[in-house]
């Protein structure tokens, strides 16, 4: 028993034997070269120091980075802490190859925001490459609307056997023959709106009550231009003061119609002030109030139904111009 153990071990070392020096033999294949697309991931998100300048023109090394400089007072560092900054937000995970460059997830607040840069078109051409790429925005899962979709292009050339960002060029992407894309637009502009509105209703109501107390005797009034004649008086004449004038006296703006009524009584007691949109169809929100202080709002539907059976307006909800 005691030969047939050391047989067996005896084989397995020369077995182990020979395969070492079978690997050791075996000749070590070069690295293939790096693509430029490789190249323009390496120069954002690399970890290197030297990950963003080795991939610059020589000249442009030479011209703009200077020992010293950090990203305070030189342009080239600052864009070179682009890509952390952006790995920094959250996950990010990049593609050498397919359709998909860049893909980073990130919670703001209670949502989820995942953006994706896309690539729409790689032109590589001998030593020379274009690489066009898209970026996308999705929050919880729905693409969010951007005015213009941006769209980079670089321009990179190899230069001693190294891909170097030659130009970078930002272009926009607005398709005024996408119904999706139109209708977007539509809709944000209607939110903006909308937004204008409830703010101009919350001035109305902040002046109303500044003005019951300053004018006890005639409590609340239905007259836009008594609540902000020393306003608007305080703006210089001419085009801008117009158009100010306009915001705080007239009775149409943001594409609401302004109503005060209910100023009744002597002192006046009561005001009910409404905002409806001048285009009955847009699909806009109605907004309310009255001396209570409550502001609220129906979805295509008048001011007298407003004032009866709106919802209270959630203010932590909507974006008001000036509260940033």
């Amino acid at each position: 028993m005691r030969n047939v153990l050391l047989i067996l071990l005896a084989v397995l070392t020369a077995t182990v034997s020979a395969h070492t020096q079978t690997q050791a033999q075996k000749p070590t294949l070069p690295l293939p070269p790096q693509t430029a697309r490789q190249a323009l991931i390496e120069m954002f998100m690399g970890k290197s120091p030297d990950s963003f300048t080795r991939h610059l023109p020589t000249v442009a090394s030479q011209t703009l980075i200077r020992k010293g400089e950090g990203p305070e007072t030189s342009m080239v560092q600052k864009i070179s802490m682009i890509g952390h900054q952006f790995a920094a937000q959250g996950h990010v995970e990049t593609f050498d190859e397919g359709p998909t460059l860049l893909v980073s997830e990130q919670e703001e607040g209670k949502a989820k925001v995942k953006t994706e840069v896309t690539v729409e078109r790689d032109n590589l051409m001998g030593e020379s490459d274009e690489i066009e790429v898209s970026i996308h925005v999705y929050r919880d899962g729905q693409p969010e609307f951007l005015p213009v979709i941006p769209r980079l292009i670089f321009s990179m050339t190899q230069e001693k056997d190294i891909w170097r960002l030659i130009e970078a060029t930002l272009a926009v992407h607005v398709p005024l023959t996408d119904p999706d894309y139109l209708k977007g637009v539509r809709t944000k502009e209607d939110e903006s709106n909308e937004n204008m509105a409830s703010a101009r209703l919350r001035m109305i109501m902040a002046a109303e009550k500044g003005y019951s107390g300053k004018h006890p005797d005639q409590g609340y009034t239905c007259k836009l231009a008594d609540l902000f004649r020393q306003q608007a008086s305080a703006v210089p004449s001419g085009e801008q003061a117009e158009e100010y004038n306009s915001g705080l006296l007239g009775q149409e703006f943001a594409g609401y119609h302004f109503a005060l009524a209910g100023c009744e009584g002597s002192p006046a007691s009561k005001f009910q002030v409404t905002a409806v949109p001048v285009a009955s169809e847009a699909g806009m929100k109605t907004f309310c109030a009255d001396e209570s202080g409550s502001l609220r709002f129906t979805v295509n539907g008048k001011g007298a139904a407003c004032l009866s059976r709106g919802q209270v307006l959630n203010q932590g909800a909507t974006y008001f111009p000036g509260e940033d």
